[in-house]
C-alpha cells in the first residue's frame, strides 16, 4: 500500500521500503511452495501402496540397463495369440490331458520387476483350446514357495461345470486350496451347449493381480466348412487377446493399502495396462517415495496375422479398471459376447469398442478394408500408412489419480503380409524416447471420425419359441442388494456384502462348504461384523423347465461387474439412476412391476454383468445346474473384502460332498 505524509498527502515507497516488500513477497512465496510440494509428495506417498524390498529398489532412467524379458512361449512370435479352430471344429469330441507346474518368478512385463506366477514357465499361461464336448484333465502342480500357506487355485471362468460341481476352483466354496508341493486335477467335460470366449485364473486371496491367469477358447463344431465361423464370417485367422490393468506392487499389499482405514475405501488405481502380458512404463514418472526397479523399454507392437480381416477374441483380465479399445484405421464389429452369445446382425462397424469390464468377453471381426481419409490422418498425427490399437482405462474406480499410470495407450498394430509394414518379431519394441507417452496425447481418443460402439447398447438374436415362453413366465423370483460400507465394528475398513452377507476365506485350507452339511456352514465362514450372518439362498428345485427371475440391486455410489459361476442368464433390463439417488427395484411390489420395461426378445446372454451406480440389473435362466455357486464382484478388491454371496440350486449329493473333501485329507 502507499504510504501518507505528515499532511495525509500519498506519497510513494522509497527503494529501501520496495526492496523489503519484495523480499517479504518472495519469502511468502518461497514458503507457500515449500509447503505445497511437500503435500504434493505426501498425497503421492499416500496413493503408492506399500512396496516391498525388492533388489536395489531404484528407478532407473534411460541409459541404464535394458529389462530384458523372456517372451512367452505361449505366443507365435506376432506378439498375440494365434488360435487354431480348424483343428478342433471338424474332429469328434475328446479328452484332452494338460500337465501344469505353476512357479513364481521375477519378471519385467512392462519394465517394472515383479514377482509373478508362472505356469510351466509362462506369462500369461498357456491357452488352452478345445471344443464343445471335450472333456478336459488338468494335473496342477503347485511348485511356490508359498511360506503363508495359502495355496492355489485355478477357475474356470465361464464354464457351467454340470456335473462338476467340485472342479469350479472356488477355494472355500468348492475345494481347499492346493497347497505348496501339492497338486490337484481337475476333471470335467464340456457341456455340448457351450462355445466361446473364457478363461481360466486364480480364485485364492488376490493372486490373478500376481499374474495367475490364461486364456480358454472353447471351438464351434460345425459338420461342413460352409457352416464354421471362418466360412460364416469370412475370416482366416483368429486370435487373442488378454488385456487388463496392471499392479507394479504385489497383490497383498495393495490390498493391505485398500483396506487400511486411513484410505477411505479408495480403490487403487493401477499402474499400467498389459495385453498379453506386456506392455510398457514411462519409468521417469515412477514415483520417488514409492522405488521400482524399472527400465525403460520400447513399446510392444500388436501383429495381426492377416492383412485383411482377423477374429479378435478379447478378454479382459483385469482387477479393477473396465476398458475402451480402439484401432485407427479400418473398423470392429462385435459379434459375440462372454460365452460366445450372439449379438444381433445390425451391430454397426466402428472404430472404437467399450466399456468392456474385468471378466467380460467380446468376440470381434476387426476389417481393415476401409480406407483412411487424410483427416483422421491428420487429426492423429500419423505418418501415412501406420496403424494403432488404442487401450483406454475406465477412471470409474481410480478415485484417487495415479500419476504414474498412462491411462490411454497406443500400440503400434502390424498387419501381416502387409507391404507397407515392415515384419516385427514377437518381443521387439517401437522405440520410445526418454519421456515420452504414447503417440496418442492424453484425453485424444482414436477413430474421432468414426463413432464408439458402447456395449451397453448390445442386443442378442432373437430367441427360439421355447425359450421365449420360458423366459416370459419365471417360476422363481429372488431379489439381491449389494453394498459396500466402511464398518466402524470391522476397525473402518472397507466391507462389501450382499443381503448382509460377506464371503470371505480366512482360511484356504479348511474343507469347502461343498463338503460340509448345511448347518455347519455358518461356522465355517465367518462374517466381518457381527451384525452379519451367512446366508445362502437356497432354490430347492432344479431343472430345465424352472425359470428364475433374480434382481441384483446395486446400493454402491460405483457399478460392480458381477459374475455367476456355474451359470449364464438373459439380461432383460439394466437400469441407470438418474441422480445419486438409489433406484432399487422391488418384484414384489405390484406397481413397481408394472412399471419395468424388459426386453424377453431379444436380450443379451451373459455369465459376467456390470450394475450401474444405484441401479439394477434384472437377469432370468433356467436352474439347470445343482450345487452351490458362487455370485461375486470381479473387481478384485472388492471381492476380497467380501462382496460376494453363494447360491445353492437343487441337492448336493452325499458323492459330490466327498468328492468335495478331497483334497483337504491329504
Amino acid at each position: 500500500m502507499l504510504g501518507l505524509t505528515a499532511t495525509g498527502c500519498a506519497r510513494s515507497p522509497s527503494s529501501r521500503e520496495r526492496r523489503e516488500r519484495r523480499l517479504l513477497a518472495a519469502t511468502l512465496s518461497s514458503g507457500l511452495l515449500t509447503i505445497s510440494i511437500v503435500l504434493f509428495g505426501l498425497y503421492l506417498f499416500s496413493i503408492s501402496p506399500p512396496v516391498t524390498d525388492s533388489g536395489a529398489g531404484a528407478v532407473v532412467h534411460e541409459g541404464g540397463s535394458q529389462q530384458q524379458r523372456p517372451s512367452n512361449p505361449g505366443t507365435d512370435g506376432q506378439g498375440t495369440f494365434t488360435l487354431h479352430p480348424e483343428e478342433h471344429i471338424f474332429r469328434e469330441a475328446r479328452t484332452i490331458h494338460l500337465t501344469w507346474n505353476v512357479t513364481k518368478a521375477e519378471r519385467a512385463p512392462d519394465g517394472v520387476v515383479k514377482a509373478v506366477y508362472l505356469i510351466d514357465g509362462q506369462f500369461p499361461g498357456p491357452v488352452v483350446e478345445a471344443r464343445s464336448g471335450d472333456e478336459l484333465v488338468v494335473n496342477v502342480y503347485n511348485s511356490v514357495d508359498d511360506s503363508d500357506g495359502g495355496g492355489i487355485a485355478v477357475h474356470w471362468h465361464g464354464l457351467a461345470m454340470k456335473g462338476a460341481n467340485e472342479m469350479d476352483g472356488a477355494v472355500g466354496l468348492t475345494q481347499c486350496a492346493i497347497a505348496s508341493s501339492r497338486n490337484f486335477t481337475y476333471r470335467f467335460r464340456i457341456d455340448e451347449s457351450q462355445s466361446g470366449t473364457y478363461w481360466y485364473h486364480a480364485h485364492a486371496g488376490v493372486q490373478r493381480a500376481d499374474g495367475l491367469f490364461g486364456g480358454l477358447v472353447i471351438h464351434k463344431p460345425a459338420q461342413t466348412e460352409r457352416t464354421s465361423d471362418l466360412s460364416i464370417y469370412q475370416y482366416k485367422t483368429e486370435q487373442l487377446l488378454l488385456v487388463g490393468d496392471w499392479y507394479h506392487r504385489q497383490a497383498g499389499a495393495v490390498l493391505d493399502w485398500y483396506q487400511d482405514p486411513n484410505h477411505y475405501m479408495y480403490e487403487p488405481a493401477p499402474d499400467s495396462l498389459l495385453i498379453n502380458g506386456e506392455g510398457w512404463f514411462n519409468c521417469s514418472m515412477a514415483v520417488k517415495a514409492r522405488p521400482v526397479n524399472c527400465s525403460e523399454t520400447g513399446k510392444p507392437a500388436v501383429v495381426f496375422g492377416d492383412n485383411r480381416r482377423v477374429r479378435l477374441r478379447v478378454a479382459n483380465t483385469g482387477i479393477s479398471s473396465g476398458l475402451t479399445m480402439s484401432i485407427s484405421h479400418g473398423n470392429m464389429k462385435v459379434i459375440a459376447v462372454d460365452g460366445g452369445s450372439p449379438v444381433a446382425h445390425d451391430t454397426p462397424a466402428v472404430g472404437s469398442i467399450g466399456i468392456l469390464y474385468p471378466g467380460e468377453r467380446m468376440d470381434l471381426i476387426v476389417d481393415r478394408n476401409v480406407p483412411a481419409t487424410s483427416e483422421s490422418r491428420q487429426s492423429r498425427e500419423e505418418p501415412e500408412g501406420q496403424d494403432e490399437l488404442t487401450i483406454t482405462l475406465d477412471r470409474e474406480n481410480m478415485g484417487l489419480i495415479n500419476f504414474a499410470l498412462t491411462r490411454e495407450q497406443s500400440f503400434q498394430l502390424l498387419w501381416a503380409a502387409s507391404k507397407s509394414d515392415a515384419p516385427m518379431k514377437h518381443g521387439q519394441r517401437a522405440p520410445v524416447k526418454h519421456g515420452q507417452q504414447a503417440p496418442v496425447k492424453h484425453g485424444q481418443r482414436a477413430q474421432e471420425m468414426i463413432s464408439q460402439f458402447n456395449l451397453a447398447d448390445a442386443v442378442g438374436l432373437p430367441l427360439e419359441p421355447a425359450t421365449l415362453s420360458a423366459i416370459a413366465s419365471p417360476q422363481e423370483t429372488a431379489v439381491l442388494y449389494s453394498t459396500m460400507r466402511v464398518r466402524a465394528a470391522d476397525h473402518n475398513r472397507p466391507v462389501g456384502a450382499i443381503n448382509h452377507t460377506s464371503w470371505v476365506v480366512s482360511d484356504p485350507g479348511q474343507p469347502p462348504l461343498l463338503s460340509l452339511d448345511r448347518e455347519e456352514w455358518a461356522d465355517a465362514v465367518g462374517q466381518p461384523t457381527s451384525a452379519q450372518t451367512l446366508k445362502v439362498p437356497w432354490f430347492r428345485q432344479a431343472g430345465q423347465g424352472r425359470w428364475i427371475e433374480l434382481v441384483l440391486n446395486n446400493f454402491d455410489d460405483k457399478g460392480h461387474p458381477f459374475h455367476l459361476h456355474g451359470y449364464s442368464f438373459y439380461v432383460v433390463a439394466t437400469h441407470h439412476a438418474a441422480s445419486d439417488q438409489n433406484n432399487a427395484y422391488n418384484p414384489f411390489d405390484p406397481a413397481a412391476a408394472a412399471r419395468q420395461t424388459m426386453d424377453t426378445a431379444t436380450p443379451l446372454r451373459k455369465d459376467t454383468v456390470y450394475v450401474p451406480p444405484m441401479g439394477y440389473v434384472i437377469l432370468r435362466f433356467a436352474l439347470d445346474n445343482e450345487g452351490l455357486w458362487l455370485l461375486h464382484c470381479h473387481v478384485l478388491w472388492h471381492q476380497a473384502v467380501g462382496m460376494g454371496i453363494v447360491l445353492q440350486v437343487g441337492d448336493i449329493a452325499d458323492d459330490v460332498k466327498r468328492r468335495a473333501s478331497k483334497l483337504c485329507r491329504r
